[in-house]
């Protein structure tokens, strides 16, 4: 019984730590690269909720706070996609890591075939990486 409660609670950290496929457990460069990427992802799918669940301080958000945080993803992404086709994609081209905080330097490509570059800054706490 012990052992397979062991292993039940091993399994749900190591699915807490990650969320599509990507491990933002990983405190490195690479993981905080890989973070900001999947952050804009759920952006270029338009899951603006999982966007502001991502955030580092979503936890501590009142629901109108929180709700407020949502409504804004949400017209920002309209806005994109009025303005320039919407998100297809961002790969992070580099970052600068000083100490738990990565400044992650993103190369976001539009739906109207545009790219810009964006800064997202993630900070690692609790065990994984968040939008700061």
């Amino acid at each position: 019984m012990k052992k397979a409660a062991y292993f039940l609670l091993t399994l749900m950290l190591a699915l807490s730590c990650s969320e599509g496929g990507r491990d933002l457990s990983q405190f490195s460069s690479d993981g905080a690269r890989s973070a900001a990427e999947y952050f804009y992802e759920l952006l270029a799918k338009g899951q603006s909720q999982a966007y502001v669940d991502n955030m580092q301080e979503s936890a501590s958000m009142d629901t109108a706070k929180y709700g407020q945080f949502v409504d804004l993803m949400e017209q920002f992404l309209h806005e994109e996609k009025e303005l320039r086709g919407g998100i297809l994609s961002a790969k992070a081209e580099r970052d600068t890591m000083v100490d738990t905080i990565s400044m992650v330097y993103l190369n976001v490509h539009f739906g109207d075939s545009t790219r810009e570059e964006i800064m997202l800054p993630v900070v690692y706490t609790r065990g994984r990486w968040w939008i700061r």
